[in-house]
């Protein structure tokens, strides 16, 4: 995981953008707050830079 976030971080993308948990299927409560949670992240962080690559190719 921590090499991962390490890529993203030399290819200009911030590492939170990456999360990974182990979560249970009977714990589907802890599921729905962790992606919530994910997803706040990811808004704070704004698009991906990656989409403006894409549109300047």
């Amino acid at each position: 995981m921590q090499f991962l976030k390490q890529l993203l971080a030399f290819s200009g993308i911030e590492e939170e953008r990456l999360r990974a948990k182990w979560v249970s299927s009977a714990e589907a409560p802890e599921f729905a707050a962790e992606i919530r949670d994910f997803v706040d992240t990811l808004r704070k962080l704004g698009p991906s830079p990656l989409r403006k690559l894409k549109k300047a190719g």
